[in-house]
């Protein structure tokens, strides 16, 4: 409870007080409205209601329930095609008609207006509130009205109950509006009644109360329903910021199709089950899985590529399979699982579309193709061997190598992404690379990872780049005869060369079974090694099966167990040891061979080493960043307000002038004093229903208001930071001010002597 303190004051000599002048509350009421389009639709809508819309990086509702704003509005529309219109947010056509009329009591006044459009009426009504006390000062007053509205031949219906408090010296203005219903265009009347409610004063000279109808306004809503677009429409007290605030918004984004063998889950990725039988189906959330998200933007005919592309042309078995690794569960280093790849982003404007479907294949590592008609997709995962190659499936006999630079090589990663910890602002995230530092020294990348909110995905990207950079170094060129065609960009190949092995363990069949194969060439088994013979097939598929022949030198190989059917005559084998293996390529690029005539085709693949990707999401953590002490999205409010009061009496006691005073407690941010808050804007109220006035800006825990009269009052206090955004106000309990009666003698001016009641 507040503390009271009682004056003891003298029979005389005190100094005559100022009468009370109370502020002038006078200001017009202005809102601020915004219509905006947020989106291609349909999208799900806000992650968390009212706490995903930020003014200025400050939510609009706390996870508690509590408001940060007030006389704030909102309403939205997701993006359908047949979706209504946002009523209270359109554009309008208006007219505005003078009235300029004072309403007396009992007298109402009713203005009547024909309009079969009409879809808001507005009432502007303007007050002058003022009180001249016979023993000087000025105070303000208070006046009740009520606004009705009748809609055709219906009745009129009470729409506002209203009271204004405070003192407003000159007339100043509030607009009130009210939406009716036309019933589409069948009703064109339309009636509006104002009636003052607080009787007319006798004594015109000391109450200065007036209530004034200034105009009428009819407005017509442009009623454009956007279709396919998502709307979010606000409306606030605009006095509540400096100037128009950022609104952000935390959106679930687009609904997409997936395939129908597909879950979403809490986290947004998507669980597989069963057999997909190629068709789709839209979720009611929407889901951030990088392949669908693609496969939505090229297939669209609206906001995408589906006017140029059809369905038909995109290899969406090849993007299946992607999208099965992207939503795999994997360490996100600091203790729990993710799914490996997610997209969050908001596509905004025009963009090559090239430039957009490479951001958003880079997020899975991926790249595209055009093959057989249509386009497909392959990712750097990893995956087994689907064809082999040696001397004498090339022309010439030669593979062609080169080797990355050593200054292409970099061995720490500065990884840029969006932290949703500081407001989605773009972070850096380093990775370094210990073997590549050991052996390079300090080579930084720049990178970002586009439409990444996870630190630790960012953090495996900045592994991928720097282990492939380190690990996977050479590329081979080959011409390759007609079965080379069976691969595509993205397979795993093996190579058996035999110049860069100084061993011929590959070549042509000459012969064969189902349990054993005979070669080209002769190969020597050695003593203690272990022997694995690959053979190519019909189909192209490759078949792998052991050697059980003893140590020796053998033409033709028994294997361990049969095969399905015999290799084809001149298809290929390839035999690797404990100690000589083919070396293992990713495919880039296969075309027709520039210039040749025999069907032949020039393959490029880079080196793949299937290890990294161990490297890449295990084995490591994030390192816990130092706690950087950012300022609070949500001011912090101030803390147990506390009031006192004293008195000065005048005239011998016949009247009082008190001194309010009111200290209070700085916020608090994580247990510790905010150190964010530099003052505190302050105001006090007189009675249960009193404006509140005299608002003031203090440095300090502690303020006071002199020259007050008696009577109950509170005081509300809010903090304000070093970015100039102000807290909820923290508001005290009441004290009433009450005259006490003692005798005390003084000589001289008034002194004041203080009793506390506890």
């Amino acid at each position: 409870m507040p503390k009271k303190k009682r004056n003891l004051s003298g029979g005389g000599g005190g100094k005559n007080k100022k009468p009370k002048e109370e502020p002038d509350s006078g200001r017009s009421v202005s809102y601020a409205q915004m219509l905006g389009i947020v989106s291609e639709g349909e999208i799900e809508g806000l992650v968390n209601g009212a706490q995903s819309i930020y003014f200025d990086e400050t939510p609009a509702q706390n996870t508690d329930g509590s408001s940060n704003f007030t006389n704030f509005s909102w309403d939205w529309r997701s993006g359908t095609q047949a979706q209504d219109r946002l009523p209270g947010f359109s554009d309008e056509i208006t007219l505005e008609t003078n009235i300029n009329s004072e309403i007396k009591q009992p007298l109402p006044l009713t203005r009547s207006v024909t309009n079969a459009n009409l879809d808001i009426v507005r009432v502007r009504l303007g007050v002058v509130l003022q009180e001249y006390p016979p023993k000087g000062g000025v105070l303000g007053l208070k006046i009740q009205f009520r606004i009705y509205v009748k809609e055709g031949n219906g009745a009129f219906v009470l729409r506002l109950d209203q009271t204004i408090k405070g003192r407003y010296s000159a007339l100043t203005e509030f607009e009130y509006s009210f939406p009716v219903n036309n019933l589409g265009g069948t009703v064109s009347d339309f009636s509006v009644r104002v009636e003052r409610v607080t009787p007319q004063d006798s004594d015109t000279t000391r109450y200065q109360r007036t209530l004034q109808w200034r105009t009428l306004i009819q407005a017509t809503e442009t009623k454009l329903r956007y279709p396919n677009s998502a709307l979010f429409g606000f409306r606030f007290d605009a006095a509540q910021f400096q100037q128009l605030p950022q609104i952000s918004l935390k959106l679930a984004g687009r609904k997409i199709a997936i395939p129908t063998n597909s879950t979403p889950t809490a986290t947004r990725g998507l669980t597989y089950s069963g057999i997909w039988n190629g068709t789709f189906y839209t979720p009611s959330v929407a889901i951030a899985d990088p392949v669908w998200i693609l496969y939505d933007l090229i297939t669209n005919s609206r906001y995408g590529l589906g006017r140029y592309i059809n369905q038909s042309q995109i290899n969406k078995w090849a993007l299946y399979e992607i999208s099965q690794y992207c939503n795999e569960y994997v360490p996100n280093g600091e203790g729990g699982m993710e799914h490996r790849f997610q997209c969050h982003v908001l596509i905004e404007g025009k963009g090559e579309a090239y430039k957009v479907i490479e951001s958003l294949r880079s997020i899975f590592r991926g790249f595209s193709y055009w093959m057989n008609g249509a386009i497909a997709f392959a990712s750097d995962k990893p995956a087994s061997p689907v064809a082999q190659f040696t001397q004498a499936d090339i022309e010439n006999g030669m593979f062609s190598y080169t080797r990355t630079g050593l200054k292409s090589r970099h061995t720490i990663a500065l990884v840029t992404w969006l932290d949703p910890d500081d407001f989605y602002r773009q972070t850096i995230e380093t990775v370094e690379d210990p073997d590549g530092i050991a052996k390079y020294g300090v080579r930084e990348l720049e990178m970002t990872a586009f439409a990444c909110t996870s630190r630790g995905q960012a953090h495996r990207a900045g592994l991928a780049a720097l282990l492939t950079e380190r690990l996977e170094t050479e590329t081979v060129t080959f011409r390759v005869r007609a079965y080379g065609a069976y691969t595509k960009p993205g397979d795993i190949i093996r190579i058996s060369d035999a110049k860069r092995a100084d061993i011929r363990y590959g070549g042509l069949i000459v012969a064969s079974t189902l349990d054993s194969v005979t070669l080209d060439n002769p190969v020597a088994l050695n003593t203690g090694e272990t022997y694995a013979l690959t053979v190519m097939m019909a189909d192209g598929t490759v078949v792998e099966r052991n050697v059980t022949d003893p140590p020796g030198s053998y033409t033709t190989l028994h294997l361990n167990s049969p095969l399905s059917e015999t290799p084809p005559l001149e298809s290929n084998w390839v035999l690797a040891s404990t100690t000589v293996q083919p070396q293992l390529f990713r495919v880039l690029n296969r075309l027709p061979a520039p210039g040749s005539t025999e069907m032949l085709h020039e393959i490029t693949a880079l080196e793949y080493r299937g290890d990294k990707y161990n490297f890449i999401e295990q084995g490591w953590s994030l390192v816990a960043r130092p706690t950087i002490n950012r300022v609070p999205l949500v001011v912090n409010v101030p803390r147990n307000i506390s009031l006192s009061y004293r008195s000065i009496s005048i005239n011998n006691g016949a009247s009082f002038s008190y001194t309010l005073d009111a200290s209070w407690q700085y916020p608090l941010n994580n247990g510790q004093r905010d150190q964010f808050i530099t003052s505190y804007f302050v105001e006090y109220r007189k009675g249960d229903d009193g404006d509140w006035v005299e608002t003031r800006t203090v440095d300090s825990t502690s303020t006071q208001y002199e020259g007050l009269q008696s009577g109950k009052y509170y005081v509300r206090v809010a903090a304000i930071d070093i970015n100039g955004k102000s807290s909820q106000w923290a508001e005290s309990y009441p004290l009433t001010f009450t005259s006490v009666n003692y005798s005390a003698v003084f000589t001289d001016q008034q002194t004041s002597i203080f009793a506390t009641e506890f």
